[in-house]
């Protein structure tokens, strides 16, 4: 098998390869990756020794690369007259913080910003937190709702501060924004697109969002509410009324108010555009895997897109009798690049050229997914 469908899985000081079947899921939108793992070796002879038990810690690479460090949450053995096999599942060290309550002493912060949040909760895990992106203001005050799990409360505060908490993939918590590399190679129909669909919805997507709140009139402690603030941020290819009306997950002024309403539109007409394409292999160089939060560029006729930058949000790796495979997530890159930070970012710049570029060439045969 060559480099690029090489799977290990490291537990303690023992390293396990030669997995003849192989799932690993990365995404930006989740913040524990997770892996499943299976070998089968016939009858008879004697099974290899794989001393592997839930619960330990283990490191998992692909192609040479650690993409899991966390801990193994499921382990089957199986046997029947021709065969003994074993399936290993396993995730994240991020994945406590999904499954665990969120615990802080008096439930309650005031003038935390987001990071020092993230790191009280994480701490009891042994989860260290990074930040990659600024955080914003810190919050006057921000309880943990009774009975929430640890993400579930820091994904709550990362709306407010339109952000996202992945995986970094050494066992820890980063928290960062979408959109600051670039995958050097390109997905091209009917070169290295195996095979691809595409979901345009407007589902989940309304003509005006607007979003209620309430401002206090001094500090978090002052019982009498100010005046109720709100603000509306407008879909403008949404052609006949569907408004949405949404509370502000806190308390917060007009400007906070204002981006929350910007983030859940533009995030919403992003997720309504996405598509998913396969490929050969793990890699998209040597020595590269294809990875999540990277830009690349998609030319496929059939998905009515031409060089159209996408964000690839998730790879889903695979090893099975076909060989390696990955199989891409992408989304229009308005979906993580409209939010609190990044709408005057030369990202955003330059996807605004692009797609003005494309609105003057025209003649097309590919309809522009900026314009559904």
């Amino acid at each position: 098998m060559n480099a690029s469908g090489q799977a290990e899985l490291t537990v303690g000081q023992e390293i396990y390869g030669g997995w003849q079947q192989v799932t690993v899921t990365r995404s930006m939108e989740q913040c524990a990756n997770g892996f499943e793992l299976t070998v089968t070796e016939r009858w008879p002879g004697q099974a290899a020794n794989r001393p592997i038990r839930p619960g330990l810690r283990c490191t998992l690479t692909l192609a040479g690369e650690t993409v899991i460090s966390g801990y193994v949450d499921d382990v089957e053995p199986s046997y029947d007259k021709t065969a003994h096999s074993l399936a290993v599942r396993g995730r994240d060290a991020t994945g406590d913080i999904v499954d665990c309550s969120a615990i802080h002493q008096g439930g309650q912060w005031v003038n935390a910003t987001l990071l020092q949040i993230a790191r009280d909760l994480c701490q009891p895990f042994g989860i260290a937190v990074l930040a990659e992106t600024d955080v914003g203001a810190p919050f006057q005050s921000f309880n943990i709702e009774e009975g929430e799990t640890a993400f579930e409360c820091l994904e709550r505060a990362a709306r407010q501060r339109a952000v996202l908490l992945v995986s970094d993939a050494r066992g820890g918590l980063a928290i960062t924004r979408a959109g600051k590399d670039r995958a050097a190679s390109a997905l091209v129909e009917g070169e290295n697109i195996l095979d691809a669909k595409a979901t345009l919805s407007w589902k989940d997507r309304y003509s005006q969002i607007t979003v209620k709140g309430q401002s206090r009139a001094t500090e978090y402690y002052d019982p009498e509410p100010a005046a109720s603030a709100s603000a509306t941020a407008t879909d403008s290819v949404i052609n006949r009324y569907r408004p949405l009306i949404m509370l502000a997950e806190a308390h917060g002024a007009n400007d906070t108010i204002k981006d929350r309403a910007a983030w859940e539109q533009a995030v919403r007409r992003g997720r309504g555009k996405r598509a998913t394409v396969s490929v050969q292999g793990w890699t998209e160089r040597p020595g590269a895997l294809w990875r999540p939060n990277t830009l690349v560029s998609v030319t496929s006729p059939m998905l009515w897109l031409k060089e159209a930058d996408m964000l690839i949000v998730g790879v889903n790796y695979t090893l099975d009798n076909n060989g390696a495979r990955a199989a891409l997530s992408l989304a229009a890159p308005e979906a993580f690049a409209q939010i609190t930070g990044i709408s005057g970012s030369r990202l955003a710049g330059a996807l605004r050229a692009k797609a003005e570029r494309e609105k003057n060439a025209g003649g097309s045969d590919c309809v522009c997914w900026g314009e559904m």
